[in-house]
């Protein structure tokens, strides 16, 4: 085993030369084309934007409001009496003996026109109105639940470009330290001072990193992909801002607070109060609704007539049919009130999960900044004046670096786990 002895100087002159080698050193890592691999044009795009974005042009949102829009209509046309109608008719007529098929020789043949109009209870329309009403605003919150949503999976959709961008950022340095290993051990080499086995395993170890570059860029094509399903071209710009932007979360009572005032939650209590409209509509079932009619009978050859008739139900049999749908709307009552109490105990639990998972990851990460990432730098200082001082080999410095690089990569996965929970937490809070 022969020890490499190259200036520091010339080690820093290979770093710079390295890009220019990486095709010939890393063939795994050669550049490929596709839709999301040209470098990104456009106006910056931050987080804020990718939100806005999404939630201002968004089929989603506006199959929503288009239903919560007939539900509105609907619930006008639900309180109404329904339409009246027209009946005409011939009455009576002789189909046998001398009269038989005659208008004229029967006096009880009769032409007759007759109109009736159906007479539901005013409370049971009314409860009909209010309850269609009643699904238009339940609409109104799942529509903001989806506006909701809509923003965060876009934000989390914006967080992994970054992430990917970062990490392809820090490889592609970790690929240059590779190849100036691979430049470093060739010099030392073809001068006698280093074996071949040393050099080929830079090479391989340089051409593995080449895949890993070549493999972050196939993962920021993806990402972006995945984020221009809520904005379209738009996930083709650069990337604006960073972590620091987001605003934190606040006090965890208060963010408690803000769960059980979740639109989410504010729909299914409208789900309870459709329910209990239903209750009350099968209450009205017991009562009978009328029905008037009025008509003309014109007899050609006697004298017309006209006459009036009122008809109502007869709810005699409640058994089997008024007495069952209450029942029924009482369990339907039942199941709203449960599912609400259910999402607001999942909302209580993720938002918490969330909490926790944003505290943790921002410990953590303060812990790699004030002292893991610290401790590697000082590390890759201290091999970099050993070697400088002949004390040490250049595979150390390399190792160090590579090292502090892997460190970085950790960092940044903490950073964006941290910056994912904050924006889960935006979610549940009011006023997002």
């Amino acid at each position: 085993m022969f020890r490499i002895s190259i200036p520091v100087y010339a080690a820093l002159t290979l770093l710079s030369a390295a890009a220019a080698h990486a095709s010939d050193v890393a063939p795994a890592g050669a550049a490929h084309q596709h839709a999301f691999d040209e470098a990104p044009s456009g106006s910056p795009l931050s987080l804020a934007d990718a939100m806005r974005l999404a939630q201002t042009d968004q089929p989603v949102l506006s199959a929503r409001q288009a239903g919560i829009d007939a539900d509105e209509q609907e619930a006008v046309a639900a309180a109404q009496l329904p339409d009246p109608k027209l009946s005409v008719g011939l009455k009576d007529l002789p189909v046998d003996r001398g009269e038989a098929f005659s208008v004229r020789d029967d006096n009880f043949t009769t032409f007759s026109v007759g109109l009736s109009q159906d007479l539901p209870r005013s409370g049971k329309r009314q409860l009909k109105g209010e309850r269609k009403q009643l699904e238009a605003d339940m609409g109104r919150y799942e529509l903001e639940t989806d506006r909701r949503a809509i923003g965060r999976d876009a934000a989390l959709d914006w967080l992994d470009v970054y992430e990917a961008e970062q990490a392809l950022h820090l490889t592609s340095q970790l690929a240059d330290e590779s190849a100036l290993q691979v430049q470093s051990l060739e010099s030392a080499y073809r001068a006698g001072r280093a074996a071949q086995a040393d050099w080929l395993a830079a090479r391989v170890e340089a051409s593995l990193v080449g895949d890993k570059v070549q493999d972050g860029q196939h993962h920021v094509e993806r990402m972006r992909a995945a984020l221009s399903r809520w904005i379209g071209e738009a996930a083709l710009r650069p990337l604006a801002g960073d972590l620091a932007d987001l605003p934190e979360p606040g006090q965890f009572p208060r963010l408690l607070a803000d769960v059980d005032h979740h639109p989410l939650v504010a729909g299914l209590q409208t789900q309870i109060d459709v329910a209990q409209k239903d209750v009350a509509l099968a209450h009205q079932a017991y009562k009978p609704d009328f029905s008037v009619e009025g008509y003309i009978g014109y007899r050609p050859a006697y004298a017309d007539f006209v006459g009036v008739q009122v008809s109502m139900d007869l709810p005699f049999f409640t058994a089997k049919r008024q007495d069952r749908d209450l029942a029924a709307a009482l369990r339907q009552s039942d199941a709203a009130e449960d599912r609400k109490a259910d999402a607001v105990r999942e909302l209580h639990a993720q938002a918490t999960e969330d909490y926790i998972d944003w505290h943790h990851a921002r410990e953590r990460v303060a812990a790699f900044d004030t002292i893991i990432i610290p401790e590697a730098r000082r590390r890759a200082d201290a091999a970099q004046s050993a070697y400088a001082a002949g004390g040490s080999s250049f595979d150390a410095v390399l190792m160090a670096r590579r090292s502090l690089l892997d460190i970085q990569l950790q960092r940044l996965a903490l950073a964006v786990d941290a910056a994912r929970a904050q924006i889960r937490l935006q979610y549940f809070a009011s006023g997002n």
